[in-house]
């Protein structure tokens, strides 16, 4: 089922921000979208990364991008392992 694509600046469950690099040369609304591979940090992941995504035909800089759904694995600030989901996408007339 297709869904919204992410972009930079989207927020995870947990509240954390996706800041990039994102696929710059592949914009949505004017923000980069964002890749799998693309560093996550906020409150509750310090050191994330979106591991996995739906949109694996679809890709930006060679990398598939990321969308609404897509699992974010990272570190709490406490080193505790910790994944989370993209879940904040106002992108919903851009879907994958």
């Amino acid at each position: 089922m297709p869904t919204p694509v992410a972009t930079i600046a989207n927020l995870t469950a947990t509240g954390d921000v996706i800041i990039g690099p994102g696929g710059i040369t592949t914009m949505v609304k004017g923000l980069p979208v964002a890749c799998m591979g693309d560093i996550v940090a906020g409150p509750l992941c310090v050191a994330g990364v979106i591991a996995m995504t739906t949109a694996i035909n679809k890709l930006a800089k060679g990398r598939p991008i990321a969308n609404l759904g897509s699992i974010v694995t990272g570190v709490s600030p406490i080193g505790i392992p910790m994944s989370t989901a993209v879940l904040v996408c106002p992108n919903v007339n851009e879907i994958v």
